[in-house]
């Protein structure tokens, strides 16, 4: 075997007095030697080896000595060889000048790893004539870029699970909410059913709770959880965390104290992500204290510098080497086997990155099991002083604010989550029909002269929701309506698609009825007011 194309071996460049000094061939020579990270090397026009540079020899493991005059098969899985993939990529590189490939290759000893590989095609002139004399080879070793890509895609596989996971989970949440509210409001029960009523109440809730965690975890790791940012009081955050787990203790007969102090403690944040945070720290304190147990909540001032939120408890508090895990995704620092309390071990990470992404951290401490916990939240301070940040938020609306009657049509393929919907709906007071595929809403809306809200599901054979809800806008009854998507997908961009569709609101499946009946004040506020169009929420 013999080739025209100049060759080299892995010999030292110690013996060269200067690359520089070196004619092109040398300095050419010493280039591919001094390369590391590549196998760069040459077959002949049968694709034999004739030469190799100590890259080759790091990636693929031969010496010098052990590969030249082989031929490149050697490097291809058995099942590439059969199927002649060797010689089709020197035809493809004679072809068209060069090729390029990723794909497993195999070492000296055997073992596999993913590769990139470009081999391009040789040629000389020979009498005017161009002639292929060999081939250039280079091989970049990629497993772990391939695993990466392989984790990433994971990822985002998990994540469309996730989401698809939580839309499966709030269609069934959704009648079953609804049927619980109406428990809520029926005067007559007797403790029996009080007390089960109470209980399904409970565990919904944590359902829910559940689901909204395995959705931000998603959303955040994509990058989809954008902050609204404005003057928060930490002493604002900590009065609604406190009111919204107050029912959760006072089942455990547990004491919260707050310590606040008399003046305004401003961060720039997200008040909802905020209070997030805080309830889900709460929550976490009282999950993992006794009953009768003690909690206190204190926020202070550090340095002029730092707004400071802790949470202690007298709970079963934590081993030292878990202090810094019990942050990590999916962890639960309490193993025990008699542990009571469920969970996903997402809320501790929830807090640590939405702290994060307002510029804070958030430590744990604890000196040990049966010595309780204490959590700590850094916040920057807001800067300089500003007025008082009005709340503009949407309060929840009384029954005695819903008069008069609103005529109001639901359109829900799922008869449970439609039928609930509408007796919760009428024992507010209201005229509610039911549709049960946008071809019966489009009928009954040019049936009836005067409709005040539409709430309509987006996920429907036959026609989506976003359809169904412009044909039934060009009908005269519908046409100053309140339309309200009601839907399992919840993420922000679900939500900014709703609206863009022309959606006035977007209610995720399970609605709570404070958000039910806000939306129904809102209606009777836009008929109060005739002549005045609907404003987008």
């Amino acid at each position: 075997m013999h080739s025209d194309l100049p060759a080299w071996d892995a010999r030292p460049t110690s013996s060269v007095p200067s690359a520089l000094e070196a004619p092109f061939e040398e300095r050419f020579r010493i280039l591919i030697e001094s390369v590391q990270d590549y196998a760069i090397f040459m077959l002949d026009a049968d694709g034999y080896v004739i030469s190799w540079n100590p890259g080759a020899q790091k990636i693929k493991g031969y010496a010098a000595d052990e590969i030249i005059g082989r031929h490149f098969s050697t490097f291809y899985p058995p099942e590439d060889v059969a199927r002649g993939k060797p010689a089709a990529e020197l035809a493809a590189a004679g072809a068209d000048g060069s090729v390029e490939d990723e794909g497993w290759r195999v070492r000296k000893d055997g073992s596999m790893f993913w590769a990139n590989v470009v081999i391009t095609a040789v040629y000389k002139n020979e009498d005017g004539v161009r002639k292929l004399c060999g081939y250039a080879k280079v091989t970049r070793d990629m497993t772990e870029r391939k695993r990466l890509r392989d984790l990433e895609a994971a990822s985002q596989h998990m994540n469309e699970f996730l989401a698809t996971l939580a839309h499966e989970l709030r269609n069934p949440l959704a009648p079953v909410t609804n049927a619980l509210s109406v428990m809520m409001l029926e005067p007559l029960i007797s403790p029996t059913l009080r007390q089960c009523r109470d209980l399904i109440d409970r565990q919904i809730a944590h359902l829910t709770r559940l689901v909204d965690d395995l959705l931000d975890a998603g959303r955040i790791t994509t990058g989809k959880i954008v902050l609204r940012l404005a003057p928060v009081d930490l002493r604002e955050v900590v009065s609604r965390s406190v009111e919204m787990i107050r029912p959760h203790v006072a089942l455990r007969q547990q004491r919260v104290d707050v310590h606040v102090p008399e003046e305004r403690v401003v961060v720039n944040g997200d008040m909802a992500r905020l209070v997030q945070v805080a309830q889900n720290v709460l929550n976490n304190a009282s999950k993992f204290s006794e009953h009768g147990g003690r909690i206190v909540v204190s926020v202070t001032e550090e340095r002029q510098t730092f707004a400071v939120l802790r949470v202690s408890d007298n709970g079963c508090g934590i081993e030292a080497g878990a202090l810094e895990s019990i942050f990590d995704l999916f962890v639960q620092a309490d193993h025990r086997l008699e542990r009571t309390e469920s969970g996903l071990g997402i809320g501790l990470t929830l807090c640590r990155w939405l702290v994060e992404m307002h510029g804070g951290a958030i430590s744990a401490s604890s000196d040990g099991p049966g010595c309780g916990a204490t959590f700590t939240i850094r916040l920057p301070l807001y800067g300089a002083q500003v007025a008082a940040n009005d709340d503009a938020r949407m309060g929840a609306a009384t029954p005695k604010d819903l008069e008069p009657a609103l005529t109001i049509l639901i359109v829900d393929d799922n008869h449970d989550s439609a039928d609930s919907m509408a007796m919760l709906l009428r024992m507010r007071g209201h005229s509610v029909d039911v549709a049960y595929s946008g071809a019966q809403a489009l009928t009954f809306a040019h049936e009836n002269a005067h409709i005040d809200v539409a709430l309509v599901d987006i996920a429907m054979p036959g026609a989506d929701g976003f359809t169904v809800m412009r044909r039934l806008k060009e009908t005269p009854g519908l046409q100053r309506a309140l339309f309200a998507a009601m839907t399992g997908f919840g993420q922000a961009s679900d939500i900014a698609r709703s609206l863009d569709e022309g959606f006035d609101v977007h209610l995720t499946k399970p609605v709570q009825l404070p958000l039910v009946d806000a939306l129904l004040q809102r209606a009777i506020e836009r008929r109060s007011a005739p002549g005045q169009p609907g404003v987008s929420a």
